[in-house]
Parts: structure tokens; C-alpha cells; sequence
């Protein structure tokens, strides 16, 4: 096996040295316009298995916009804001939460904040150009930059020119860990195992009269303001009776038996059938009220319906639980959103830990969600609570602390976008998708967009660039220079602290207008890098020539995430779509098809694999996998990858030996004109494949290639290097693999540029690098779609009859007389003869079976003393190039030889036997062989060696 490591670090030297990459964008400089727009990777660190397959898929498609002669714009761009780097400095300085921060100092975290991503940028950069990875990091993009700040900045001021910049208090997802509200593009789902409690709500001036309700979050039920109800669905009143006491219970009809008898194994009468608007504006008894009595109170004086039932038909149904639904305004959208219609307010008193307040009187301390235990037992104790159960189901987590999110009634500022999703999902017609279904997926998610919440309460962000004054006044400022005119300071570093300190008189009251202390959710950052990748709106240079980006490339998952934040950011700023083409892939699971988890213990580093097999190796893996698919990553298939690299490799080795004593010639034979035909036709689908970003098929066409150049052409065809007609087989080789090498470069570039590196040394080749040359292209002349179809048609003939020939026990050395062949084509005579030279058969007799398609090979396997003298002679020849090799004699060395054979054999053995060893094994001009009568003094080696069970011993030296 060849040393991967040590070929790639000697190819990277090569690269920085000769700036192999310079070179290509200089020699590109006045080619067509490309503009690729890197996703950000966070810069959380090393480099992890996903980012090494998504940026090898990045650079494949790169190096083959170069070698098409594309002035491709490649700048690299990192994600640097936002909560996992704050997260990572708080652990390195043990610091818990936001008081701490504060007690720390804002501005000495901020530095931390800005040296932890910075290291890992520099770091990460170092990684892809490991992997052999050509973007532009010198000059990548770092959102903690000023000039991308006030990129940023520019697109809120844009929004606030277009009224779609707000001001509300909404119910938001929060992150208790990390105190900042969530966007829906922040959130991670995980299926948890949680409390799921069934409970009783007293009916107003009834006697043992209740509402059953069913909730998997009880710390919400203090915030009760509401039972939802379906108008239109059946209600049943029932009568159970527990532990001797008879209770009435309202319920959905259709529940009624799964939820009584089944779950609580309790009987039930029915007493009363009725639709669910019949219940509208009962009355009832909060489990709580006597806790909570005068808040409820107070509550009750904003809103009659406050503890009432109220109608929905979009969130009640029949699919689980009782079929009355809790209502609480401040806990979740939905319920928001009918609490709205019923004017009743939205109640929620968590303070930016998820910790009830002190207005919660008995429950003042409990955390939402995580003392759940704590609201079921005072729901146990009051008698309210029917039935305590585990569900699993799916839950919101952080995106990056990863802890569970609650709901929190907070104010916030808001970017409008519901009017546009009409005007991105007519962008998104004129954008290309691979795979085809991720085109549906995001269009559904367009189609759901909400009002966007852009601020967030922490430190380490793009600060949201909105000033205001006590009077009411509020300004938003789109750059720097704005800010200077409007008679700010500009601080070095626009980021917290400094920012804040900044001041100016309010135009309508002269006082001092002062910035709102948020920074920016950190997706703004990655959604505005389609033009701050271009250094616009500070330049226009760029911009207008490149453009939108003809091509993104990221995750699956990027569909909710980076992929909508572009469009929606571009809608706003520049009234257009971001991009034109857009390929996903799926995302890296481990062999049993779990994700991987630090938890878990299964996570894979890119490191691993590279040390072990080399980047080319991890590369050539990863991107044949079906785009848009999951991968369950398999060591075994990396050792496939290796193994195939090492027949690329050797091919390399056959070709330079033969190129030393043979020219090239054309006159070619039927094999020839047949491999050559495939790699024009390879030509022809590959390009057709990338131009449409069909990345994920191009692999195996490549490599079919060049397995068929060496299992099929090579193989078949190799008794040619010996004879006059090897100009033939060098001719088909040289124009094979040079093309070969050139389309799998954009694959694996580190072998690649090895071998072209050798071949240039033999003066084969005269470009520079593999990278230097032009894509191949296809001389559609020379495809002969016929030939190939009759020449599969033989290959398949040759496979049957070497099965055929394992199956009688008879190797391929001994000749055969006679084979009879049905199969569904006619072939031509000459491939008949390159059948019976591959199956080493003297007469194949070929008998046309139209009718059936499947080809049977029937030998005649009886064997004359001349076809054993023949087999015999084929037999020594293998066993003294094997001797030849162990004595370390190279293809061109001649020799002297002596045969030692066993009686049996040496009457087999005829002249025209030895003149085909003599050619085979490289024996010397005029040079007879000795047979027998031999003295063992004249000879350097000897080796003994059996063929079938019969003794030979071999004599021979160097001349």
C-alpha cells in the first residue's frame, strides 16, 4: 500500500511553494465570473467529520469551475458571534450566567470572546488546507469585523426605511442557560421522555363537576387563563366513581374510552352528549386559585373570559390527551394567539433564568420546566391531579447549549416578513435544487415564515444598531459613517462595550439618544454574507460583477437555517434572490445509523481517518454519498477507497516503465478503440453531471473508469507490452489515464498531483500541476456506442467462461481446445479472437440465442500433449518472473537460464515452448536455454517450485 500521508504532505509543500493556487486564479483572471458563497462554519474548534465532508464537496466542484477556466470567487467566511462561544468562554472562566459576566467585566469577556474565535479560525483554516481544501482564507470573512458589522447594520436600516422593523412583546422561545429569547431557526428538537399529567378543573357553582384537561408541561398550569374547546367536536359529561365518591367529568366523546377505562381502568356512565360550543364560557375553578387568588383576581378585572372555556378548531382535536386543551396565553404562540381572540392577555412571570418571580407568591424560586415534580405535587395535594405518566415526545432544545427551552412573554424587536413570502417563493422558481425534494422542503418552510425576532439579551453579537431617546424617538443607523455624521464617536471596535458608550442628541428633543443594550441573533450574520462576502455595501466593484452566488453547498438541515436567513435577508436589502444553485447533503450518523454524540462516544474525527488513510481517502469516501442521503460511516469502505487508490497509483508504475522503451501508436486494435470509446463517453456524463450539480454521481463514473483501464484493458491486454504491438497499449493507456487523472483530481487532489508530478519528471506531461490543466474534453468522434455494448456483451462471455473454468478446476495458463458460446448479440470475429485469447481457448464457436438473454460458456476441457505443452510452458514462465522479482531484477534486466524439469514435463516441453519462455521471462539475445544438463556454478539463483505436483528447479543470472 503507498503511503498517503507522506505523498499528501509532500503535494501540499509542492502547492505553497510553487502558490499553485495563485497561479490558477491569475490564470483565470479574465474568465468567466463564478461566485461560490461559503456557509460559514462556526468557529467552535477543529474541524469535525461534517465540515471535512461538506468542504470536500465544496472543492470539488471549485476545482472544476478552475479547470474549466471559471474566475472563481472563493473567499472562505467563518460564523464568530453568538451563544457557543460565549458558552465556551463562560466554561474556561467559570463563569454561570449573566451576573457573573457582568461581575467578570463585559469588556474583558468581549476580548476572550473575540481571542477564542479568532484562534479557532486560524486554527480550522489549517484543517481544510489539510484536507486540501482552496479558498481564499487570508482574506475570509469574519462577521466580528467592523466593515461586516456594518454590513449588518445596513440591512436593519433598510428594514426600519421599509417599516419592517417593530417593536412588540411576543411569547418567545427562551433559553433559561443562556437568558436570550430564540428564533424558530435556533431551536434543535429531541425526543424526551417527560411528565404527562391528566388533571380536574372544578365547573363554577357546580358540585363535583370538572373539566379534564391533559399537559406535558405542569409548570405552565399557574399560568392557566383558559380550557380550549372544539366547537364541533362531541363532549360527553360522564359519571365515574373513585374510592366510593361519585365525580362528573367533561370530556371528548372520542377519548372518553381510552382515557378512563383504558388508562385509569375506571367504569363510567354516560349522563350528557353535546357539542363543544355548548361549553363556551363555563366557568371554572383554577386548581391554584387559592395560591394565587389575588393575582387571578387582577387578571380577571383585564378580561371577563379569564378562567372560562373557549372555542378553536385549529388546536383541539381528538388524536390524544382528554380533548380539552390548557390554554395558557404567555406559555406558547398558539395559545397566544386564542387567548388574543377572547381579549384574554398574555400571563407569564419567568424572569431570564426560567425562575418564577416573586409576584408567584407559593411558587417564587421553582424553575420552569426543570421542578416540574414541584407543580405536580402541589397539584397531588389539592386533589386536582387524576392520573401522573411518562409520554416521549418531541421537544425544542437550544440550538447551542442544548438545554431544554420554555416559553417567556418578552419584548423584543422584530423584523416583518410574513407579507414577503409570496414575493421569496417567487425568487426560489428560478433557483436550482439537488437533490429535487429539498426544493419542496423549503418552500415549505418559506410558506410558514413568521415575524422574525432579531434581538438578543447577551454580550458577544453584532450590536442592533438602534438608538433611542426617553421622548419616545428611535433611530437606526446603517454604517459607521452615519453614525459619525449624526455626531457619535465611533469606537475602534463597534462591538459591547464599546458601542454602548456611544451617544447623540435626539433630533426631536435634543436629549441624549442612547443604544438599546441587544445584540443581533447571529443568523443575521450568516444571512447577510451573500454580499459582505463581497465587501458590499462599502464597495460596489465586486458586487456587481459577481453577484448573486451561482453556488451554495451545505447540510440538509440548512433548509430552516442558513438557506432561508440568505433569502429572506436579500428580499429585504435588495429586493432579489441570493443565489441560483443550491446542493445539500445529508448529514453523518455512525454505522448503526445514530447520530454521533460526544454522550454517545461514537463521534468520528476527520483526523482519525486522515492519519490512518489520508485526506484523498476521506475525500473520495464521503463524496460519492447520494446527495441529500445520510451517511452511516463505514471504516470498511474507506479500505475499499484505499485499495482503489492503490490500483490508480500502480497503473501510474505499468505505464511510466512501458513509456521508457515504447512509442506510442494508433493503429488500434478492437480493445483499444472500446476503452477509449468509455473514457470519451466518461467525459461527456461527468461534465453533464457537474454542470448540473450532480456531484454525488460523478464519483462513480470516474471511477469506473479507471478500474476498467486497469481490472478490464490493462488485464486483458497485457501480453501486448511484450510483443510489437505494445505501442497500442501505451497509445490507449497514456490517452485514458491522463484524462483519467485530470477528472479525479477535483476528487482526490493529493494523489493525483503525485502521479501527474511523476509523469511530468518522465517528461510524459508539461503542465505544472494536474490543477493547471483544462478539463478534459470529449472527442465524441471516437465514442462508439455499439462497440461498447458489443464489447460488455464479451466482457460478460470472459466472465462466464473464467466461472466456467474455476468451476472444472482448470487455470487460466492451460489452453483449452474448444468453447461453445450462446448469447443474445452477434460479435464481431475479432472480438471473437480477443475472447479466446482472454479465456486462453483456441477455438470459440459462437451460436446466436436472440431469444434468451442469458450467455452460457461450454468448454471442452480434454487437453492433447501439445495444449499441455503450452500450459506447462505458461506455468514456468509465471514461476520464473517470480523468481526474477525476489531476486530484485527489474522488467529490463536480460538473463541466462536454466531449467531443472521433471521427466514428465520435459517431454512436453517442445522448441516452440522455449521460445515462448524465452520472450516471456526476458531471456537474453542468442541466449538458448539450458534444459537439465545444466552445471549450477554458472548461475546467480536458484529457486525450486512445483506445477501440479510436479518438481522444477530454476537457474539463472543477470547479462
Amino acid at each position: 500500500m503507498i503511503n498517503l500521508n507522506e505523498i499528501e504532505n509532500e503535494v501540499l509543500e509542492f502547492w505553497k511553494k510553487q502558490k499553485i493556487h495563485d497561479k490558477i486564479k491569475s490564470k483565470n483572471k479574465k474568465g468567466k465570473k463564478f461566485y461560490f458563497l461559503q456557509g460559514p462554519p462556526y468557529t467552535s474548534g477543529k474541524i469535525h467529520i461534517g465540515h471535512a465532508w461538506n468542504n470536500s464537496l465544496k472543492d470539488l466542484i471549485l476545482r472544476y469551475k478552475r479547470m474549466q477556466g471559471l474566475n472563481v470567487w472563493d473567499r472562505g467566511g467563518y460564523d464568530m458571534h453568538g451563544l457557543p462561544t460565549e458558552n465556551a468562554v463562560q466554561k474556561k472562566l467559570r463563569i454561570k450566567d449573566k451576573s457573573e459576566i457582568e461581575k467578570y467585566g463585559v469588556l474583558k469577556f468581549v476580548k476572550e470572546c473575540r481571542k477564542f474565535s479568532s484562534d479557532n479560525a486560524k486554527q480550522m483554516d489549517k484543517d481544510l488546507e489539510r484536507l486540501g481544501v482552496w479558498l481564499d482564507h487570508k482574506n475570509a470573512y469574519w462577521p466580528i469585523k467592523n466593515e461586516y458589522i456594518e454590513g449588518e447594520w445596513w440591512l436593519i436600516k433598510k428594514a426600519w426605511e421599509q417599516n419592517r422593523l417593530y417593536k412588540g412583546k411576543k411569547i418567545m422561545q427562551w433559553c433559561g442557560h443562556c437568558e436570550t429569547s430564540l428564533a424558530k431557526h435556533e431551536l434543535e428538537y429531541k425526543n424526551v421522555n417527560d411528565n404527562s399529567i391528566f388533571l380536574k378543573f372544578l365547573i363554577k357553582d357546580k358540585k363535583d363537576e370538572y373539566l379534564v384537561i391533559w399537559t406535558t408541561t405542569p409548570w405552565t398550569i399557574p399560568y392557566n387563563l383558559a380550557i380550549m374547546v372544539n366547537p364541533d367536536i362531541d363532549y360527553v359529561k360522564v359519571e365515574v366513581e373513585i374510592d366510593g365518591k361519585k365525580e362528573k367529568w367533561i370530556v371528548a366523546k372520542a377519548l372518553s374510552n381510552e382515557f378512563i377505562s383504558d388508562l385509569l381502568n375506571y367504569k363510567f356512565k354516560v349522563i350528557d352528549e353535546f357539542k363543544g360550543k355548548k361549553l363556551l364560557g363555563t366557568k371554572y375553578i383554577h386548581p391554584f386559585n387559592k395560591e394565587l387568588k389575588s393575582v387571578y383576581d387582577e387578571l380577571k378585572k383585564e378580561s371577563k373570559n379569564v378562567h372560562t372555556v373557549i372555542l378553536s378548531k385549529e388546536y383541539v382535536d381528538t388524536t390524544a390527551g382528554s380533548g380539552l386543551v390548557h390554554c395558557a396565553p404567555g406559555c406558547g404562540p398558539e395559545d397566544h394567539e386564542v387567548g388574543k381572540k377572547y381579549h384574554i392577555n398574555a400571563f407569564n412571570e419567568l424572569d431570564e433564568k426560567g425562575y418564577f418571580n416573586d409576584r408567584m407568591r407559593d411558587f417564587s424560586g421553582l424553575r420552569a420546566k426543570e421542578n416540574d415534580s414541584d407543580f405536580i405535587k402541589k397539584l397531588k395535594d389539592n386533589g386536582s391531579l387524576i392520573i401522573e405518566n411518562k409520554v416521549t415526545h418531541e421537544y425544542a432544545h437550544c440550538w447551542r447549549c442544548h438545554n431544554p427551552v420554555i416559553f417567556r412573554a418578552t419584548e423584543q424587536w422584530f423584523m416583518k416578513i410574513e407579507d414577503l413570502i409570496s414575493k421569496m417563493l417567487g425568487f426560489n422558481k428560478k433557483v436550482k435544487w439537488q437533490p429535487k425534494f429539498t426544493d419542496k422542503n423549503f418552500k415549505l418552510w418559506i410558506e410558514n415564515l413568521k415575524d422574525n425576532g432579531i434581538t438578543r439579551q447577551r454580550y458577544w453579537g453584532c450590536p442592533a444598531p438602534i438608538w433611542q431617546c426617553e421622548c419616545g424617538e428611535t433611530e437606526v443607523i446603517g454604517s459607521s459613517s452615519e453614525l459619525k455624521s449624526r455626531g457619535g464617536k465611533v469606537p475602534e471596535d463597534l462591538h459591547k462595550p464599546w458601542i454602548d458608550e456611544v451617544t447623540f442628541k435626539c433630533k426631536k428633543c435634543k436629549k441624549n439618544m442612547k443604544r438599546i443594550p441587544d445584540v443581533i441573533d447571529v443568523w443575521i450574520d450568516a444571512g447577510t454574507a451573500s454580499w459582505n462576502c463581497l465587501y458590499y455595501p462599502k464597495e460596489k466593484k465586486y458586487f456587481d460583477e459577481f453577484f448573486p452566488a451561482d453556488l451554495i453547498l451545505e447540510a440538509t438541515e440548512q433548509i430552516r437555517l442558513w438557506y432561508s436567513m440568505l433569502q429572506i435577508c436579500s428580499s429585504i436589502a435588495l429586493n432579489k434572490n441570493s443565489y441560483k444553485n443550491v446542493y445539500s447533503h445529508g448529514m453523518i450518523l455512525d454505522i448503526q445509523g445514530t447520530k454521533m454524540s460526544k454522550s454517545l462516544g461514537n463521534i468520528i474525527s476527520p483526523y482519525e481517518i486522515i492519519d490512518k488513510y489520508g485526506a484523498d481517502v476521506l475525500r473520495y469516501y464521503m463524496c460519492e454519498t447520494n446527495a441529500g442521503e445520510n451517511i452511516n460511516f463505514n471504516w470498511d469502505e474507506l479500505k475499499i477507497k484505499q485499495g482503489y487508490l492503490n490500483i490508480l497509483f500502480n497503473v501510474s508504475k505499468f505505464f511510466r516503465e512501458m513509456n521508457k522503451d515504447t512509442k506510442p501508436m494508433k493503429k488500434l486494435d478492437l480493445e483499444e478503440k472500446y476503452i477509449i470509446s468509455r473514457k470519451n463517453q466518461t467525459i461527456v456524463k461527468v461534465t453533464s453531471l457537474l454542470e448540473e450539480y450532480k456531484l454525488d454521481e460523478i464519483i462513480r463514473e470516474i471511477e469506473k473508469l479507471f478500474l476498467d483501464l486497469s481490472r478490464i484493458y490493462i488485464k486483458s491486454t497485457r501480453d501486448k507490452a511484450n510483443s510489437k504491438e505494445s505501442g497500442k497499449l501505451l497509445y490507449a493507456i497514456k490517452d485514458v489515464y491522463i484524462d483519467s487523472l485530470k477528472m479525479f483530481s477535483i476528487v482526490c487532489p493529493f494523489i493525483c498531483e503525485k502521479i501527474w508530478q511523476d509523469l511530468r519528471n518522465d517528461g510524459i506531461v508539461k503542465e505544472e500541476s494536474v490543477h493547471l490543466c483544462s478539463f478534459p474534453k470529449a472527442d465524441k468522434k471516437l465514442i462508439d456506442k455499439d462497440l461498447e455494448k458489443m464489447f460488455d456483451v464479451t466482457l460478460e462471455i470472459i466472465e462466464k467462461g473464467l466461472y466456467s473454468r474455476d468451476k472444472e478446476h482448470i487455470g487460466l495458463k492451460w489452453p483449452l481446445s474448444k468453447a461453445i458460446v450462446k448469447a443474445p448479440i452477434d460479435v464481431s470475429p475479432e472480438l471473437k479472437e480477443f475472447i479466446g485469447t482472454q479465456l486462453n481457448i483456441k477455438e470459440i464457436v459462437l451460436k446466436n440465442n436472440k431469444e434468451n438473454v442469458t450467455i452460457t460458456v461450454d468448454l471442452e476441457t480434454k487437453m492433447n500433449d501439445t495444449l499441455l505443452g503450452e500450459g506447462y510452458s505458461r506455468e514456468i514462465s509465471r514461476k520464473i518472473q517470480d523468481a526474477r522479482k525476489k531476486s530484485g531484477f527489474i522488467k529490463s534486466d536480460f538473463i541466462k537460464l536454466g531449467l531443472v524439469l521433471d521427466k514428465e514435463i520435459s517431454k512436453l516441453i517442445k522448441k516452440e515452448n522455449l521460445n515462448f519462455i524465452k520472450e516471456r521471462v526476458n531471456c537474453g539475445k542468442g541466449k538458448e536455454i539450458v534444459i537439465d544438463n545444466l552445471n549450477e556454478k554458472d548461475y546467480e539463483h536458484s529457486f525450486d517450485y512445483k506445477i501440479k505436483g510436479k518438481e522444477i528447479q530454476v537457474f539463472f543470472s543477470k547479462i
